[in-house]
């Protein structure tokens, strides 16, 4: 069996990972890892590099990733909006995918993991992938091939047109909304390879 965590927005090179795979269990009965792309993403900002992290209700014990909730205290889903906007406007596809996009800044989940597998699977839907994915039932210590722990940014991106690219050297490992907002369907030639 091969495990994958559910990354939010995970980089190329994660869903590199699953798409060679094919078939695959997201993993959602780990303990909740914090500072983890289970909750946050990099995009490449007017200032540099940028983490967007949603933010999750505090609870005193470790709890299951699949029973994490999602704060909405204070109102992340604008400020994440209004990143992306000011990253990716001027980027090249952004006007083609920002009405979809849009819903994961207007409407509450109430689970992270359900916002996490609803962002996935419309950027799976966008760039037309298809993987046979299934959860696990209970958390397993030793699996065949276990990406839980796998550091998916350790890999250098092929270099491709950033929208400050004026301002910054090719900055490899971001969110896969980067390389969607910049380069659009071509997208899914960089990850079936």
């Amino acid at each position: 069996m091969t495990v994958f965590p559910i990354h939010l927005c995970g980089n190329i090179e994660y869903y590199r990972a699953l798409f060679k795979a094919g078939e695959f269990a997201f993993e959602i009965h780990e303990h909740f890892p914090k500072q983890t792309p289970r909750n946050r993403m990099e995009i490449l900002g007017p200032n540099g590099r940028q983490l967007l992290i949603v933010p999750t209700v505090k609870r005193n014990s470790r709890r299951a990733i699949k029973d994490v909730e999602i704060s909405y205290a204070e109102n992340w889903q604008k400020d994440h909006w209004k990143s992306l906007e000011a990253a990716y406007r001027r980027s090249a596809y952004f006007e083609f995918y920002e009405d979809e996009l849009r819903l994961f800044y207007t409407k509450e989940f109430r689970l992270l993991v359900d916002f996490n597998l609803a962002y996935h699977k419309l950027i799976c839907s966008l760039l037309k992938l298809e993987f046979k994915e299934d959860f696990t039932q209970d958390y397993v210590d030793n699996v065949d091939n276990d990406f839980r722990t796998h550091d998916f940014s350790s890999t250098q991106d092929d270099a491709y047109f950033q929208v400050f690219s004026d301002r910054f050297n090719f900055e490899s490992g971001l969110s896969i909304l980067d390389v969607l907002f910049n380069l659009g369907p071509q997208v899914r030639s960089l990850i079936v390879e």
